[in-house]
């Protein structure tokens, strides 16, 4: 190979690597990921069908509130991450819903003015939205995703005004080659879907109220 093809390669090259580089860089626009209960197949006890909860949307303590988190591309600049609507207490507080219902549970969303069973709540359940962050970082040929959970759920029960508290903690991280923003969205719903989980293990219906086991 000649000297001036050598240089032409190289520039060739070059010239791909900056249009890829281009191609890969962040505009500041915000992606918006769809938060929901994963599907789930369960059997539900008799106890669980005979209580009513009703879920209060949770209160956001996030220290930054503007968004979920960010993508920091390997070409420069950032793409954001958020909820539809921006408000991650509503949305949590329908997952947490949707995945009752599919474990057999009358529970419903409480809004303001909304309708409401007859007989109203034997359990109200409300919260506090401590963290909830989707974040990815783009290097040569891969992206490390971190999601971070960390919700604080008190179940308020109308038969003896008791109250049962849990702390749900979740985080992973995760590194794809080829990165799709459908990858924080299932990173995050497999992350929530775990505190779900343990949200209904380490709880009991007892007497028409919700306590720890």
């Amino acid at each position: 190979m000649t000297m001036r093809l050598l240089q032409t390669v190289i520039g060739i090259g070059s010239l791909i690597g900056l249009m890829a580089l281009a191609g890969c860089a962040g505009k500041g626009e915000v992606v918006y990921l769809d938060i929901q209960a994963a599907p789930l197949v369960a059997q539900a006890t008799q106890d669980v069908h005979e209580l009513n909860v009703a879920v209060v949307p949770l209160e956001d303590l996030r220290p930054q509130k503007t968004r979920l988190g960010s993508r920091t591309h390997l070409g420069g600049g950032v793409t954001h991450f958020d909820v539809l609507g921006g408000k991650p207490g509503e949305v949590v507080a329908q997952v947490i819903a949707d995945y009752l219902k599919q474990k057999g549970w009358r529970v419903w969303v409480k809004s303001p003015g909304g309708p409401e069973p007859q007989g109203g709540a034997d359990v109200m359940m409300r919260g506090q939205v401590q963290q909830f962050s989707a974040n990815a970082k783009s290097r040569f040929f891969s992206t490390e995703i971190t999601v971070k959970t960390k919700l604080t759920i008190q179940a308020l029960n109308a038969a003896d005004n008791s109250t049962t508290s849990m702390n749900l903690d979740g985080a992973r991280t995760e590194s794809v080659f080829w990165f799709e923003p459908e990858d924080v969205q299932k990173l995050l719903n497999e992350t929530l879907k775990e505190s779900l989980v343990k949200l209904t293990a380490d709880t009991k219906v007892e007497k028409r109220s919700l306590r720890l086991k």
